[in-house]
């Protein structure tokens, strides 16, 4: 466990920190945990346009993305997990197949316009954990696969001057209530970002990027067993997880392109989804 990450986190401007977590045996109470999907984390996909409908490829990438996931719950039963809910949180949120996901998991689909927390839509305190499945890195990130911060439109985004790809800007919504990542699958770049945002969490890598588009992408089946394997071994730590915070006062500061070519946007607030809600009013 990285134990400098308690004493940065009081340096300066970024006043962000990840708190571990020590896991707690409840008796005749399993965990319930949250799996969020992103879709260009997933092997194989190196092009945006492969993961929206219309593709000749779409509905393989969906396959390849379910199975992932799959892969996920089988590892957190493994583990003890008893609740499963997975978050579609990838543009329309339809994109994992309900027909091959896992009996044993909970599918939330579509979205509410205008939800600025719409990829981990339901996450409480009730939860004991928050997993990443096609993970990306950043907007500004040229050694990323597909990276980008919610919207194309997005070239810079940060909060309290610390840049924030969507993992970290999903789990500070979490971090709200005390739910902590444990686990990220997505492509080297992504996975990277974790262990920055994060800590020592279990990662996954998917693929090595070439620059934003091009990749050397892993077996499926070998990306799914390393999931499965990934992921029991994550819920079972002593520490499970961290919990992403970030002090307020809250800058949000985003600069987008628009019909002038960008603009820059910053608002502060002491409450979180204020500032979440001015970042997704520029999207």
């Amino acid at each position: 466990m990285k134990r400098f990450l308690s004493s940065v986190c009081v340096v300066a401007l970024l006043c962000s920190c990840t708190s571990p977590v020590q896991r707690e045996q409840t008796p005749g109470r399993g965990l319930k945990i949250m799996i969020q999907t992103d879709f260009e984390g997933v092997t194989g996909v190196v092009n945006f346009d492969e993961i929206y409908p219309g593709h000749q490829h779409f509905d393989r990438n969906c396959k390849i993305l379910t199975m992932e996931v799959n892969a996920a719950v089988e590892g957190a039963i493994a583990a003890g997990a008893t609740e499963i809910i997975v978050r579609d949180g990838h543009a329309g949120n339809i994109n994992v197949d309900p027909l091959l996901l896992d009996k044993r998991a909970k599918l939330i689909r579509g979205r509410v316009p205008g939800n600025p927390v719409t990829m981990v839509l339901g996450i409480d305190s009730t939860y004991d954990a928050l997993l990443f499945i096609g993970a990306h890195s950043r907007a500004g990130v040229m050694d990323g696969i597909l990276s980008h911060t919610m919207s194309l439109k997005v070239l810079d985004f940060k909060i309290n001057d610390k840049p924030l790809f969507e993992a970290a800007y999903n789990s500070l919504y979490a971090g709200k209530f005390g739910v902590p990542v444990v686990f990220l699958a997505g492509d080297d770049s992504a996975c990277r970002e974790a262990i920055d945002n994060f800590g020592n969490i279990d990662t996954v890598v998917t693929k090595y990027a070439f620059g934003r588009t091009c990749a050397m992408n892993k077996s499926p089946q070998v990306v799914y067993s390393e999931i499965r394997e990934g992921v029991e071994r994550a819920l079972k730590r002593d520490v499970l997880g961290m919990v992403f915070k970030i002090d307020p006062p809250y800058r949000m500061e985003v600069r987008v392109k628009d019909e002038n070519g960008e603009k820059f946007v910053t608002h502060t607030s002491d409450t979180l989804e204020v500032v979440m809600h001015k970042f997704w009013e520029n999207l």
